[in-house]
């Protein structure tokens, strides 16, 4: 097992440097391509999200049956197994996807986009390219839900970061020499080949076993159908929530508004360079604790992780939701996009990381193999959400939109721990509340409040961006200071590891 404090750190720095990479390449991609342009890459990033229920639960599933095994040559097999049968599952999958997105590229650039610059053969061409590297690039999540169910986390989030390296290393090479978007998804290609062989051969190495041949073993495939197919659900219901608003906005704005909602959004998802290095170590271990049935060590772990949670992810969302502006700045050195784009990303990052603190709860119900409650939320939220983005996108713009993404996550926050508690670890509703939503909630918002009552802007965007770390900094400090719960899990995480 490794250590569990070496591999959040090593995560979330891996994961950070590759966050601030794709931001500064931002501004690079913009410059070579334009805002039109980079709406057609905004809209293709929403169409990959749309097909990601496509893996039918089985990432998720292989990293809970690999968490659950050991290190014995019977579990290794049954792992090695289970790894070939999910592999081939999913080389079958990439392939379908890449040819239905393919095909339908056509029918998004001359039916769905609202085009100034781009003719509708450039954006079908570009969308095209961008299918082949998403199917090259769909096992590269198999691979890596395999290595977070077998611990090794830290080689997984080092890949990560050198394969964002390489992205976008080749993605500026090709448009400095011919900027076109066939030669950005061109790029993107290449990456994601190298990327998905790299990953395999992580995994396998993880899974070797001398003298063993992996053999698919279908029936792994049968005895997960249930976990699986709730998790496929729960994944077209996540799609749902996560993108309706940009597939609606894509159809009613122009692409070079729809671009600015794309460039908010992308600084806000930035959060999940926080959450998901965090999700994916605290799940294994929460599946393995729950499968021991030591409910004291559960709740302990569950709720010293909501704090560590509440600790990364409200500092910067209310660094960000207090300067919005300024942080649009650092990423374009655009002052008029930023303007415009500020109300959005308020209401994006806060809705963000509000989704953030859902994480470890959401861990949990997968833990105990529960996908019932957060499928039920999810449709209601469908239900009542998009037709009232859709009304607020027609009225309002882009800001109606966000607005909803907000208020949906506002909604899980306030509505799924009272249900959860009453199976779930019961009767610690008011504690995870307590310590995990309101206490950093209200530290956090102060000091930020504080922190804008005196700042003094500076046209400088390098000094901006010192302020903003600043700010980030001193707003993690006084989260930290007012969770001692997440000072204990920080400073002595391996002792609270399966």
């Amino acid at each position: 097992m490794e250590d569990v404090r070496k591999a959040l750190a090593v995560s979330i720095v891996a994961r950070g440097l590759s966050a601030l990479l794709g931001l500064l390449a931002l501004p690079i991609y913009l410059r070579f391509l334009g805002i039109e342009a980079y709406g057609v890459v905004g809209l293709f990033a929403s169409m990959q999200v749309l097909v990601a229920f496509m893996d039918f639960g089985l990432h998720t599933t292989l990293t809970r049956q690999l968490a659950g095994g050991g290190r014995e040559p019977p579990a290794l097999r049954e792992g090695r197994d289970a790894a070939a049968t999910f592999e081939r599952a999913s080389f079958a999958l990439a392939a379908a996807i890449g040819l239905m997105l393919a095909a339908l590229a056509p029918v998004v650039a001359s039916k769905w986009v609202n085009l100034n610059v781009l003719t509708a053969e450039q954006v079908t061409r570009a969308l095209q390219l961008a299918a082949l590297a998403l199917a090259c690039g769909w096992p590269t999540n198999l691979y890596s839900a395999g290595l977070a169910g077998l611990h090794r986390q830290l080689p997984l989030a080092l890949s990560i970061c050198a394969f964002s390296f390489v992205r976008v290393g080749l993605t500026v090479s090709a448009l400095w020499l011919w900027p076109t978007l066939d030669s950005f998804f061109a790029a993107q290609l290449l990456a994601s080949i190298l990327q998905s062989i790299g990953t395999r051969i992580q995994l396998w190495r993880a899974l070797t076993l001398p003298g063993h041949r992996p053999r698919p073993a279908w029936a792994a495939l049968a005895r997960s159908r249930r976990f699986a197919g709730g998790m496929t659900a729960i994944a077209i219901t996540n799609i749902l929530l996560m993108q309706m608003d940009k597939f609606i906005l894509s159809y009613l704005l122009q692409l070079s508004d729809f671009g600015i909602y794309v460039i908010a959004g992308t600084l806000a998802a930035a959060l999940y360079t926080l959450i998901d290095p965090f999700f994916t170590i605290i799940y294994p271990r929460l599946a393995a604790l729950w499968a021991s049935g030591d409910a004291s060590a559960t709740s302990s772990f569950y709720h010293s992780s909501s704090q560590v949670v509440a600790a990364m992810v409200m500092p910067a969302g209310f660094v960000l939701a207090f300067f919005p502006a300024q942080a649009l700045f650092v990423v374009t050195a655009d002052a008029g996009l930023s303007q415009a784009g500020a109300p959005i990303l308020v209401c994006l990052v806060l809705g963000t990381a509000l989704n953030g603190l859902m994480n470890v709860p959401y861990a949990l119900q997968l833990a105990a193999g529960w996908t019932a409650l957060t499928l039920r939320v999810n449709i209601a939220a469908v239900m009542i959400l998009a037709p009232a983005t859709w009304w607020a996108a027609s009225r309002i713009g882009a800001a109606g939109a966000a607005a909803g993404w907000l208020l949906v996550n506002a909604g899980y926050v306030l509505i799924t721990p009272q249900l959860m508690h009453r199976r779930l670890l019961k009767g610690e509703k008011g504690r995870w509340y307590l310590q995990g939503v309101v206490r950093p909630a209200l530290c956090c918002g102060a000091s930020a409040c504080a922190l804008a009552w005196i700042h003094a802007a500076s046209p400088s965007r390098f000094m901006t961006a010192t302020q903003l770390v600043i700010y980030w900094g001193l707003v993690t400090a006084v989260a930290i200071a007012c969770l001692p719960a997440a000072r204990e899990q920080l400073r002595g995480m391996r002792a609270l590891a399966p």
